[in-house]
């Protein structure tokens, strides 16, 4: 207690840190407990006890995996009477909630309980009436998916993201509340060691920093309750309005979230304490007594093994990236390898701290003159100070260096694909489900090559089993056979799309050949609805490597999808693309509901997609990396303010407060410089397999200004928080500044 009461300017950094790092997990445990319940609060069905509505999850024949189908699972209108007959519904009745249902056809039934029967009794009931069927029955909350079936869908992806960048928030918020610990232990030595030179034990002392560690987390986990709620509120609501999460589900933070977040503080803290205070409470006391004045010691094995672990993750991953994964699966493998890399090289910084000083001491000294000079003999004569306040910076410039970079070509290689595949030049809408004969109007119109009706829907080949299949299925693309040659990125293998009428199908060449398929042979395909279609094979055809779709006529599978009819005309012009694109707004003209997008109107809404897309991955990572960015500022005040002593007696013997400063801005420049350097090569090391993998070149794409700033923040952050610290401790007199205790 007398400690904390004594020592604030370090306990208040390192507090600031657990309280940071306790909201952040909280928030990201909220969102994946949100995910989890899948929370939809129903509207229509508000009145109904129970709902039954179509079962929505499909077990993928051959695998021990299931997915949610993408379209409305519709059920037998016979099922209302057979509902309406369990013992204890007082009503039960049909609904249609969104787009034509098919003849004898509802989206949900409502049931209302009779008087003394409850929600849940009567859910059995029913779910026992209706054994066998592909339905589900629903009570509170879970009412609301019958209204919104994609909710399903979006809660998976919401898991996995509040999962992946949970763990890396806690990870690095360990980082923070350690590296604020070692510094706070190391400003301390004498004081610690004078401890141990008077009797103190190595027990007592791990029990004290222990308990100042403790008392500080306890009450740091507290206060990060609220903050960390509405973090995790307003981290979905980005998320709702990027369209990661349907408008509707509704944000959810219960006690597991709480627990979590205070266990990993509690953790991260403790951990930093046994690791900072282990070395000063284990040496001898004459030993530690020179230690405090000379920083001699060195990494301790434990962090050469940890820091050479987490470097050959990191080289691991790259290597998975390289020669296992492709397309969009090629991030879930790169992204961890930026987090591994920055924490190795953060790890081994003391060592890497001495070599990069050598190095970078020239220029510096060259640059400042005396000041430089001064700047590394301190830099040099606390190297374990000066690697606390680099391993931040590492981290902050890893991170954001390679999550940006990640994200860039990510982008970058989709807007290539989507360029490549879109071989129309104009696309029609229609707000009323479009017939063939509106198809056919446009085919013959002056200068058009071919249209074709576009109909968008996933689904999975159940007969012969496919190997190949993972657990989203396939794109499923509805054509018209006329006119998909001419608006269809592929080029004919065998047999021909104009063959594509009534219930068949065409798929890639190499896809066939994996199924043993070829023209003539039957597949069986589960739809989005749930529907199963018996298909034969007419055509195969040959298409950049993700496109991963099957076509099949444009009637069969819109019948199959929620909206239940053809929405979409892609159009191929024969020449001049201009004038077929006038033709066309001439023609919406004078039809209501029509409307026309040329095909840059189509690149740009694609491009907006991949923006709103990538909105929430930058959202959790600024997020991370302002966490990160707060720990430079905590580690480098905490830091510079414990000089005072230093300072005084430098301006005692003679230096000026101008003097001074020049010497402490040189340091933040060079601890800046190696802090920069140990990042980028963390960035580097993952963005080249990344970029070979998934863009086949070396060199990442994006702006260089996006490096640039990251630099340019790293280094202003630095500075602002040494030089402000620095300043405001040479407004104390020379005299009572030399005279403080350390």
């Amino acid at each position: 207690m007398r400690t904390l009461r004594y020592r604030k300017g370090a306990f208040v950094a390192a507090f600031v840190a657990m309280v940071l790092g306790a909201a952040i997990v909280m928030a990201c445990g909220g969102l994946m407990e949100t995910g989890i319940r899948t929370a939809v609060p129903p509207r229509q069905l508000a009145g109904a006890d129970v709902v039954v509505a179509g079962e929505q999850r499909y077990d993928i024949p051959g695998t021990d995996e299931s997915a949610v189908l993408p379209e409305r699972v519709r059920i037998d209108d016979d099922l209302v009477a057979t509902v309406a007959a369990v013992d204890g519904v007082a009503t039960a009745q049909g609904h249609v909630l969104d787009g034509p249902a098919p003849a004898g056809m509802v989206d949900a039934i409502a049931v209302t309980a009779a008087r003394g029967i409850g929600a849940g009794e009567l859910r059995e009931r029913i779910g026992t009436a209706l054994d066998g069927t592909a339905t589900t029955t629903l009570t509170g909350d879970d009412r609301g998916l019958a209204e919104l079936p994609e909710a399903r869908a979006s809660s998976e992806d919401l898991i996995s993201l509040a999962g992946v960048f949970g763990g890396w928030a806690t990870i690095v918020s360990m980082f923070g509340v350690a590296s604020m610990l070692a510094l706070s232990i190391q400003q301390r030595g004498r004081e610690l060691a004078l401890l141990r030179a008077t009797g103190a034990t190595p027990g007592q002392l791990r029990r004290m920093v222990l308990g100042e560690t403790l008392l500080l987390s306890v009450v740091a986990t507290a206060l990060a309750l609220i903050p960390g709620r509405y973090l995790g509120e307003f981290l979905f609501e980005r998320m709702t309005d990027a369209g990661v999460v349907p408008a509707g589900v509704e944000f959810r933070q219960g006690w597991i979230p709480v627990v979590t977040a205070v266990g990993a503080a509690l953790v991260a803290a403790i951990g930093g304490a046994l690791i900072a205070g282990r070395r000063a409470a284990a040496v001898r006391p004459v030993q530690a007594l020179a230690e405090a004045a000379l920083e001699t010691r060195t990494m301790s094995p434990w962090r050469w093994l940890f820091g050479l672990l987490a470097l050959s993750g990191g080289v691991a991953l790259g290597v998975v990236t390289v020669t296992v994964m492709s397309g969009p699966l090629t991030s879930s493998t790169a992204g961890p390898a930026v987090f591994l890399w920055a924490i190795g090289l953060a790890l081994l910084s003391p060592v890497l701290t001495r070599a990069l000083t050598a190095v970078l001491q020239w220029p510096v000294r060259a640059v400042a003159g005396v000041s430089g000079h001064l700047a590394v003999l301190n830099a040099r004569g606390r190297a374990a100070r000066t690697a606390a306040v680099v391993t931040p910076i590492v981290m902050l410039t890893g991170v954001a260096t390679g999550t940006l970079y990640l994200q860039s070509t990510e982008d970058a290689v989709n807007r290539e694909a989507f360029a490549r595949g879109l071989v129309a030049d104009a696309v029609v809408t229609s707000s009323a489900p479009a017939g063939p004969e509106l198809v056919d109007r446009i085919a013959a119109l002056p200068g058009v090559a071919g249209a074709s009706a576009l109909v968008r829907s996933t689904g999975f080949v159940e007969s012969p089993h496919d190997d190949s299949q993972g657990d989203e299925g396939w794109t499923l693309q509805g054509v018209t056979a006329a006119g998909a040659a001419a608006t269809a990125p592929v080029t004919t293998v065998a047999g021909e799309l104009t063959d594509l009428t009534g219930d068949t199908v065409a798929l890639g060449a190499d896809h066939a050949r994996s199924l043993g398929a070829g023209i003539g042979d039957e597949l069986t395909l589960r739809l989005g609805d749930g529907a199963t279609a018996t298909v034969r094979v007419v055509a195969t055809f040959d298409a950049a490597d993700d496109f991963d779709t099957l076509l099949l006529p444009a009637d069969l599978l819109a019948q199959h999808t929620t909206e239940g009819g053809v929405h979409e005309i892609l159009v191929a012009a024969g020449g001049d693309a201009d004038a077929v694109v006038a033709a066309l707004r001439e023609l919406a003209a004078a039809t209501p509901g029509l409307a026309v997008a040329d095909r840059a109107a189509l690149y740009d809404d694609y491009g907006d997609q991949q923006r709103t897309l990538a909105f929430a991955n930058y959202t959790i990572v600024l997020m991370i990396v302002a966490y990160a960015a707060i720990s430079v500022i905590n580690v480098l005040s905490s830091s510079t303010g414990a000089r005072r002593r230093e300072f005084g007696l430098q301006r005692l013997t003679g230096a000026t407060r101008a003097q001074v400063l020049r010497m402490v801005g040189a340091e933040g420049v060079l601890v800046a410089a190696v802090g920069i350097v140990l990042g980028t090569l963390a960035s580097v090391a993952t963005l080249v397999p990344f970029s070979l993998a998934r863009a086949d070149q070396l060199t990442p794409s994006g702006s260089p200004l996006i490096y640039a700033g990251v630099v340019a923040v790293a280094l202003g952050l630095t500075l602002a928080a040494t030089l402000l610290p620095a300043w405001q401790a040479l407004r104390q007199r020379a005299t009572q500044a030399a005279a403080a205790a350390d």
